[in-house]
């Protein structure tokens, strides 16, 4: 069975809005970087075929961002490209060879080499009452709101980087951080970590590097009328966590109720 990836990095899905598995690939369809991804599974990009043209009568197509947390999609994504990105030792400059697993490669000194994962930061920032949370566009993905988030840097914890990444975007402290849950997000590489915090910065104390387009608070009601982050994604997840919790009125009446819970996304 064959889960096969376009060029443009779309797979084709079936009636049920799951990965589609193939028997075999077409006759005129061009394959490369093949993986085994399960017993009996390998994924491969495919050339010379759309994806599109895969699915069945009542599939669609979908890809790293719409199938980020599924299991199968997210393990072939992220293993078709690391056999694209990374084909040379970066000690010695010789060619890398995969396994048919596509977990270790090496090159002419044997020493193993595994696919890089980029460990990043994104969370929910709440103003101290717990009534809003600080929302965010980015310039370079303009057009929804989103949370805050940012590659973790050389020798930084998780919750460095996140009030780190909190004071550069947005000029506001944070305080109070936790973890709260986590998704592969095979497009790039990265491993999105999600976490939570609090800042008494209503307004910006300082400067900010110029990545964000917009920055608002939002309560739980305005949250149903803005655009937000796409289902499926840990940030709207993240989002949809904090607004299903009770607020901090409701707890001042309910103090024997369970706040706060994990999350984890898995979708």
């Amino acid at each position: 069975m064959f889960l096969l990836i376009d060029a443009a990095g779309r797979f084709p899905l079936g009636d049920d809005g799951e990965p589609l598995l193939i028997d075999a690939p077409p006759a005129t369809a061009d394959l490369s970087s093949p993986v085994r991804i399960k017993p009996g599974v390998t994924a491969a990009r495919v050339r010379g075929v759309d994806a599109a043209d895969l699915t069945g009568p009542g599939g669609g197509t979908g890809d790293a961002r719409t199938h980020a947390g599924h299991p199968l999609a997210a393990r072939a994504v992220g293993l078709v490209n690391a056999r694209e990105r990374y084909r040379y030792d970066p000690a010695d400059g010789s060619e890398l060879t995969w396994g048919d697993g596509g977990i270790v490669a090496r090159g002419a000194s044997g020493t193993a080499i595994f696919p890089r994962l980029d460990p990043c930061v994104i969370g929910v920032v709440e103003d101290p009452g717990r009534q809003r949370i600080l929302l965010v566009e980015n310039s370079r993905r303009p057009g929804y709101f989103t949370l805050v988030a940012g590659y973790v840097d050389v020798g930084e914890t998780l919750e460095a980087a996140f009030a780190r990444e909190v004071w550069e975007e947005t000029g506001r402290r944070v305080t109070d951080i936790g973890y709260l849950g986590s998704q592969p997000w095979p497009a790039s590489g990265a491993l999105m970590v999600g976490m939570t915090g609090r800042t008494a910065d209503i307004d910006a104390l300082g400067p900010t590097d110029g990545e964000l387009t917009r920055t608002r608070w939002a309560t739980r009601a305005e949250l149903e009328t803005l655009t937000l982050a796409a289902e499926g994604t840990i940030a709207r997840a993240l989002i949809e966590h904090w607004a299903h919790q009770p607020d901090a009125r409701s707890q001042q009446n309910h103090p024997t109720r369970t706040t706060r819970k994990e999350h984890s996304n898995g979708d």
